[in-house]
């Protein structure tokens, strides 16, 4: 056996990179949701963590409804994740922070009846959510190793900001370092 190939041996059997499960990067994005009420055409259809539409133009739901709600996905990578990652390779407590019009309309459970958890916060009192805390990733099923919002708007057009990150104290985004956003700009509804 060669020196490369038992080089190479060692590095498999000895497995990431120090620190390679740190959270470095965060990512965040708006799905197109093809194929589901929700469909939404001015979002890339290929939007993902590799390939983000940070932005998206969306109509007011009607009163009471989220027909209009904005689906907002999100990755936390490693050192050891390539620049063409699709899905997290770390699973680590996370927020979704609003600033602007809407309301997080949805944080999802990331594992249904398990341990993860999900929690939205109205911190100000409004009646609207401002906070998705979630404890980990989505473990399976469609969005799996993904972290998963909804925002939502009925009442004004206007200007929306979601920030995404790591946030291990799970007390908002502006004090992190590990973070990303998307923007939504909202819009009359048909008439």
């Amino acid at each position: 056996m060669g020196a490369s190939a038992l080089c190479l041996g060692f590095l498999a059997m000895s497995g990431p990179a120090i620190g390679a499960h740190v959270p470095v990067r965060a990512t965040a994005y708006v799905r197109n949701d093809a194929g589901l009420a929700t469909f939404n055409p001015d979002v890339n259809p290929n939007s993902n963590c590799a390939t983000p539409d940070y932005d998206d133009i969306q109509a007011l739901s009607a009163p009471g409804s989220t027909a209009n709600n904005v689906h907002i996905d999100a990755c936390i990578f490693g050192s050891a994740a390539g620049p063409g990652a699709t899905v997290s390779d770390v699973d680590v407590p996370a927020t979704f922070e609003l600033f602007g019009v809407g309301t997080i309309s949805a944080c999802p459970d990331p594992d249904g009846a398990g341990p993860k958890t999900a929690v939205r916060h109205d911190h100000n009192g409004d009646g609207n959510f401002e906070h998705c805390h979630l404890s980990g990733y989505q473990s399976t099923g469609t969005g799996a190793l993904e972290y998963h919002a909804r925002v939502n708007n009925t009442s004004q057009p206007g200007q929306s900001r979601v920030l995404f990150c790591y946030d291990a104290n799970q007390d908002g985004c502006l004090d992190e370092s590990v973070r990303n956003q998307v923007a939504i700009g909202w819009v009359p509804r048909a008439s």
